[in-house]
């Protein structure tokens, strides 16, 4: 790709913002997403399967995600979960647009903008691993939530966060590649 193209598709975005933050999120969760599913290859990675765990919380029996009460059928769960999923892709994806990427003190360069969609990977990966995991009761086995950070996890405690902060990286990769807005010049008067 030439420096021209990259140049036309910065100002498309810059002129175009809501919708390069929606694409960029429905990308950037997609890719992502199909990563995390085959994480086993990574160095033996527990798999992510984000569709999956939202559509337990979906359904309501994010406690029982690993037994046999409340909806139990993987292709509903899968689809009900990928909608939630991707709706949340989407959404972070507007709040780093229109509220993160703003604020960072960081220059609107390629490199500067995947710089911001990076840092808020890390913001997203740290919530995760903090709040998100543990809505799930029974994620470290029965009657045992994850924990801060994977903690009730042991030994594979460390797998777990380098699974999640792995995926969180690649989706603000992944958004930062593509939302690409220049600076918008400030104002002159007439």
């Amino acid at each position: 790709m030439g420096t021209t193209f990259i140049e036309d598709w910065r100002s498309y975005v810059t002129r175009h913002r809501l919708v390069a933050a929606i694409v960029g999120g429905l990308v950037a969760t997609h890719v992502t997403t199909n990563l995390g599913m085959w994480y086993h290859g990574l160095g033996g990675l527990p798999d992510l399967n984000f569709n999956m765990l939202n559509g337990y919380l979906v359904f309501g029996n994010a406690a029982n995600a690993f037994g046999t009460e409340g909806m139990q059928d993987p292709v509903i769960l899968t689809a009900f979960g990928a909608a939630v999923h991707y709706a949340q892709g989407v959404a972070f994806a507007l709040i780093f647009a229109f509220g993160i990427h703003p604020l960072l003190p960081i220059a609107n360069t390629v490199r500067g903008n995947l710089i911001k969609a990076i840092i808020w990977g890390l913001i997203l990966g740290t919530l995760s691993a903090l709040w998100w995991i543990n809505l799930f009761p029974n994620l470290a086995g029965p009657g045992v939530n994850a924990g801060f950070f994977f903690s009730n996890f042991g030994p594979d405690q460390f797998k777990w966060l380098i699974a999640v902060y792995l995926w969180h990286i690649v989706y603000g990769f992944h958004l930062g590649a593509f939302y690409q807005p220049k600076d918008v010049p400030a104002m002159q008067e007439a």
